[in-house]
């Protein structure tokens, strides 16, 4: 059932609502607008803008940032972008392909011709940055000539921030989406922090560029009525009351974890009763005990107690009498800890106030071993 439950991008039927966010994006491209999405890993980011892509027909790439090292290997990442983008753009004959490039001559175009259709990639021999200004330049002016709208997402863009030479590359960035009129740029990222220093810092280059949007978890009626369609499918009933709600309870709706658990059960003959939702449940979680072990090893003492004291009660005053005395620290020790512990995107404070884990595979295996 990994159709309906991939461990990758989701799509289609296998994509679960965002209808405003859905609207929202597709919106944003249309008006050849820019976007900074934000949500913590696995939320979905990846699945909504490829769903957006897929059902506009909007010609696009995604840059993953999260492993470069270097200005020159962002050049290169950006390069092979741009360049995906302009063979999915350019015209099918060869003779009307000449003609564009010969206004990106200065990037040095190649184009070859082979049995799967011609091929184009771009190159630019200008200091880092200029490079990057004018390879996004470049792609604009492309997609001018070949009248689109094309989208060009720069994913774990926060990456960029902990670079040396981050202000001159977002510089860079800045001077090409400033002057795009057929582009739409979507920076995404994980680290919530890092992004929004990027973004509303007035000392920073990329200072006030787009719009953000928070990406946040889908709602529980959503899912609900999801996972009945896809239960009907498989085994032409809904779930029993009490499964599906236990489903949503352990994942606390988190859509990895959504996913991960659904396809365990729905490789089932039967829909799951409710002992079988929890039984399932935590053997997947036994199995992430290595890597959840580890990463609790990483943090200090005073973390591990903030984290303990909320694996067994989410707050809205952590800081409060009865959170400190159930941590055995002070105030300011809480506060130390907990400003960390969001920081490294372990605690999330929800919409509605609560502190709480954000991952439910790590909160339910600390719960389970005090």
């Amino acid at each position: 059932m990994s159709k309906y439950f991939p461990q990758g991008i989701a799509n289609d039927e296998a994509f679960c609502n965002r209808e405003n966010e859905r609207s929202a994006v597709s919106a944003c491209i249309e008006s050849h607008e820019h976007l900074v999405l934000i949500a913590p890993r696995r939320y979905g980011k990846s699945s909504l803008i490829s769903q957006v892509l897929k059902e506009n027909h909007f010609p696009g790439t995604c840059i993953d940032l999260f492993f470069v090292l270097s200005q020159s290997e962002v050049t290169k990442s950006i390069a092979e972008g741009v360049s995906r983008i302009v063979n999915e753009i350019m015209p099918a004959t060869k003779a009307a392909g000449k003609k564009i490039l010969q206004s990106v001559a200065t990037l040095n175009p190649k184009l070859t011709i082979n049995l799967l259709g011609q091929r184009i990639e771009l190159s630019a021999k200008q200091s880092e940055e200029k490079s990057i200004s004018e390879l996004l330049l470049a792609l604009d002016e492309i997609a001018r000539k070949t009248k689109k709208t094309c989208v060009l997402v720069l994913d774990e863009f926060q990456q960029i921030g902990e670079l040396k030479e981050n202000h001159a590359i977002e510089a860079a960035i800045r001077h090409a989406v400033e002057r795009s009129t057929n582009v739409s740029y979507i920076f995404c990222g994980s680290k919530h922090h890092l992004l929004n220093e990027m973004f509303s810092d007035k000392s920073r280059p990329l200072y006030h560029l787009c719009d953000l949007m928070m990406i946040n978890r889908i709602s529980t009626v959503s899912y609900q009525n999801f996972l009945n369609k896809m239960a009907k499918s498989k085994w032409k009933q809904h779930l029993n009351e009490d499964a599906l709600s236990e489903i949503i309870y352990l994942t606390e709706n988190h859509s990895y974890y959504i996913n991960a658990l659904c396809r365990r059960l729905w490789r089932e003959k039967h829909a799951p009763l409710i002992s079988e939702v929890r039984k399932s449940w935590n053997e997947y979680v036994i199995q992430q005990g290595a890597w959840i072990i580890d990463e609790l090893s990483r943090l200090t003492l005073n973390r591990r107690k903030v984290l303990v004291t909320l694996a067994s009660e989410k707050t809205k005053e952590p800081q409060g009498e009865s959170f400190c005395k159930k941590a055995r620290l002070s105030a300011s020790g809480v506060k130390r800890a907990l400003n960390d512990l969001i920081k490294s995107d372990m605690v999330l404070k929800s919409q509605d106030g609560y502190y709480h884990i954000l991952d439910p595979a790590i909160s339910y295996f600390i719960r389970n071993s005090h």
